[in-house]
């Protein structure tokens, strides 16, 4: 079935997936990953067009993409939309060439185990909901004077679903737990500390806390992520004798602004079936 192209955020640019899908095609790669806020916002218009763009170019290349959920991503509508609709792997089918993982998700490929946990904070949470407040106002004085449909707002912007809880998490490590090979996830284990951090800030952590739970219970050897929009490398102790090697991806070129940033960095090839020997506690000193 070929590697695998894991992608960071994404956030709906049409033209930077069309991209990640050529990218893909000219590395072998018969899948593409995007490791959250991807740009999963069917209830705007705008969002289902993006969804059925790039399945079509998917479908043209011979590529299936695959996602989890960012924090910027309306998972409640895809679960709400797609539960009913899974493939043999468990995946959601949102298109035919575009697939969602939900969280606490496993599977295998290329004799390589998987599992996905999606969601993270916003930091931005409070202009966000101040931002619909403010279109709703705007749009309830449009309704009182009949100037034509104008639909609530709330939820259009910000979804309370973005955080995994404590509970959820919970839930999903007791139904299993057993190590696997690759953990993808949106948001950073808080044991990585890369030298450009967006989010280190409290009310960030007990999310980072959740996926740093995750890698100690999981133990991979190999961990992507995205959120921070920002290409870093580290190794971390997952464990007793055990590292895991922590792959933070940057983001489509809207999105990354860091001065060093480069658009090949928001991309890497896994190649499958994984070598997790290939990957060792870092040099002493």
């Amino acid at each position: 079935m070929g590697n695998v192209l894991i992608v960071g955020d994404v956030h709906g640019n049409t033209a930077h997936a069309l991209k990640l899908v050529q990218v893909a095609v000219d590395n072998g790669c018969s899948r593409v990953f995007a490791v959250g806020d991807f740009g999963a916002w069917e209830h705007m218009h705008s969002g289902r067009r993006y969804f059925d763009v790039v399945n079509k170019a998917a479908r043209r290349a011979g590529v299936t993409v695959y996602f989890l959920d960012g924090n910027h991503d309306k998972s409640s509508l895809l679960h709400e939309l797609y539960d009913e609709q899974r493939d043999a792997e468990g995946f959601l089918i949102c298109r035919k060439q575009l697939r969602f993982a939900p969280r606490g998700h496993r599977w295998t490929w290329e004799d390589t185990t998987f599992a996905a946990f999606g969601g993270a904070r916003s930091t931005d949470k409070g202009w966000r909901l101040a931002r619909e407040a403010r279109k709703e106002e705007q749009a309830a004085q449009r309704r009182r004077y009949g100037s034509g449909r104008h639909p609530k707002t709330a939820g259009m912007l910000w979804f309370p679903e973005e955080e995994m809880t404590d509970d959820e998490l919970e839930t999903l490590l007791a139904e299993q737990d057993s190590p696997v090979d690759i953990l993808l996830t949106h948001d950073k284990p808080r044991a990585s500390a890369p030298k450009f951090n967006r989010k280190n800030k409290a009310e960030c952590f007990p999310n980072q806390d959740r996926v740093q739970r995750v890698v100690e219970q999981l133990r991979p050897a190999l961990h992507f992520h995205g959120h921070l929009h920002f290409r870093y490398t580290e190794s971390i102790p997952s464990g007793p004798d055990h590292w895991t090697r922590v792959e933070g991806l940057a983001a489509d070129p809207a999105a990354s602004h860091h001065p060093a940033y480069t658009v090949e960095q928001s991309w890497t090839v896994l190649q499958l079936p994984h070598a997790p020997a290939a990957y060792a506690a870092p040099a002493a000193g």
